[in-house]
């Protein structure tokens, strides 16, 4: 029962934050579940810069045991993930999904949102 009922709250979220569609990059706010979609501008240690034709975030994507993301400049991809308040604007990238339809999972989301999505997104 437990399962079940988080499975479905699940997607009653996935339905209200709009993560069947994309927000663009400049109209990112709180609450900040979203699936944002970019092209790859620039790789760093703890993620990467995406772009938009709207705009470009950083998007902390760091992977457990200091793996490396295995991820190219220039390429395509989707993120789900949470923004993050402050001056500087931060996505917490949970998941990303590659052009190739290849999934990273890259933590779960924070404690604050309550509950742990993890299944794959469109």
């Amino acid at each position: 029962m437990k399962a079940s009922f988080l499975s479905l709250l699940a997607v009653v979220v996935l339905m209200i934050s709009g993560c069947a569609g994309t927000t663009p990059i400049k109209n990112l706010a709180l609450p900040p579940v979203s699936t944002i979609e970019g092209n790859i501008t620039q790789l760093g240690e703890s993620g990467f810069t995406l772009a938009d034709n709207s705009g470009s975030i950083q998007v902390r994507a760091k992977l457990l045991d200091n793996k490396e993301l295995d991820l190219s400049i220039g390429e395509k991809v989707k993120v789900y993930g949470n923004l993050q308040g402050g001056q500087e604007k931060i996505f917490d990238g949970y998941v990303i999904k590659k052009s190739s339809g290849e999934q990273i999972i890259v933590s779960n989301p924070t404690p604050h949102f309550g509950f742990i999505i993890q299944s794959s997104f469109e």
